[in-house]
């Protein structure tokens, strides 16, 4: 059998493989390296001593900030006399996200020299506000990243490094882990428990609960968000798919609001027009409301499912609790999957994936458009009557 033909069965074998997510386990924690620190008299030493906690997670995006919310809980819970504080970049669209994480206690500007750049600014940081820092939880597994936050001179630090880690790390397949897996590796290293649930607690202001009654127009119960953009086209479900499956919850009585970057309002207004139901595109009627993700986090409280691809949006509504349908095609989700409670996942693997940023198949996309909107309402609707 040549290549080609075992390619092409390989294909059609997983083609029909849909919603295949597996629970987290963290097998890595039956290791013995991972016996309980906590009742060795070293835990009960920082417990004592570390006022200040930084972890390290270097670029802020929306998934990264909503998807770490139960590991910043986790340190919060065991240390609790300590300033938890995010360390790292923090873009300013998603400031009042961060802002509205109980856990996280305050935000340390960091950025790392690369290849000779920075580095004023490094010795700078070194010398006035690396040394507040008791503790440094480095969660990047990049060499170079973890020397020059080890170069800092911080107290203890904490990495997946283990030249640089005052705690030695075992060998784990990261590449095979989900990212909340990888991340709570560190805090499993020190012995701390799992939390019971991986939902983030943000406190949504009542000022975004009124404005987004404002857009819903008073409706109530029966909102369905569509989230069909991602920041990486090659990761977009088809817009007449999301056109498709807006209609087919609106000839169920559901209103459709379409939610997402202003950046991306020609693409909204493209699936409007496909649809026979008109939805509701803050960033057509609000531009203000639109650049505001808080302003979205209280819609998203109120639908009763979101739809959407490969993003932070949908990270940022399943961890709010909201049914959350996501749609995969390049990119996996064994390593990516939202980790909130009422989780449906879609994703049938082919022959070439995951891949990134290009597709090389004759069937452009093959991966996402052979998930149909039908399949994706029919889970939708089944897993709302439970």
């Amino acid at each position: 059998m040549n290549k080609k033909n075992k390619t092409t069965i390989n294909q059609q074998q997983t083609e029909q493989q849909s919603n295949i997510m597996q629970p987290l386990q963290f097998d890595f924690l039956r290791q013995a390296n991972f016996k309980k620190f906590q009742k060795t008299k070293l835990f009960k030493k920082l417990q004592d001593n570390v006022r200040t906690i930084a972890i390290y997670k270097g670029g802020g995006g929306l998934g990264d900030l909503v998807v770490a919310a139960s590991f910043f809980k986790t340190f919060k819970q065991a240390f609790p006399q300590a300033k938890i504080k995010y360390m790292g970049v923090i873009y300013p669209r998603f400031q009042k996200i961060f802002d509205s994480i109980d856990s996280i206690d305050g935000y340390i500007h960091y950025e790392r020299p690369d290849k000779g750049k920075r580095m004023k600014q490094y010795w700078q940081f070194r010398k006035t506000q690396a040394q507040g820092i008791d503790l440094l939880i480095d969660t990047q597994r990049r060499f170079e990243t973890s020397f020059w936050l080890r170069m800092l001179g911080t107290k203890y630090m904490l990495s997946a490094s283990p030249l640089l880690s005052n705690w030695n790390m075992p060998w784990l397949n990261y590449k095979k882990m989900h990212i909340l897996e990888q991340l709570f590796t560190l805090p499993a290293r020190l012995g701390l428990d799992m939390p019971e649930n991986f939902v983030a607690d943000l406190n949504i202001d009542q000022q975004f609960i009124a404005n987004a009654n404002k857009m819903l127009e008073g409706k109530k119960g029966k909102i369905v968000a569509l989230m069909p953009s991602c920041g990486m086209e090659f990761k977009n479900w088809m817009p007449e798919y999301f056109a498709k499956i807006g209609d087919l919850f609106a000839n169920n009585g559901y209103t459709i609001i379409i939610l997402g970057s202003p950046k991306e309002l020609e693409l909204f207004k493209s699936i409007a027009k496909l649809m026979k139901h008109q939805p509701i595109i803050p960033a057509e009627i609000d531009l203000d409301f639109a650049k505001e993700l808080m302003n979205d986090a209280a819609i998203l409280k109120q639908c009763s499912v979101a739809v959407g691809n490969d993003s932070g949006g949908m990270h940022l509504a399943s961890c709010l609790g909201v049914l959350s349908a996501t749609i995969f095609g390049p990119t996996t989700p064994r390593k990516f999957a939202p980790i909130g409670p009422r989780n449906i996942v879609f994703y049938k693997p082919m022959a070439c994936s995951p891949c990134r940023f290009k597709c090389n198949q004759s069937i452009f996309k093959q991966c996402l458009n052979s998930i149909t909107p039908q399949e994706v309402y029919a889970a939708c609707m089944k897993n709302m009557e439970r």
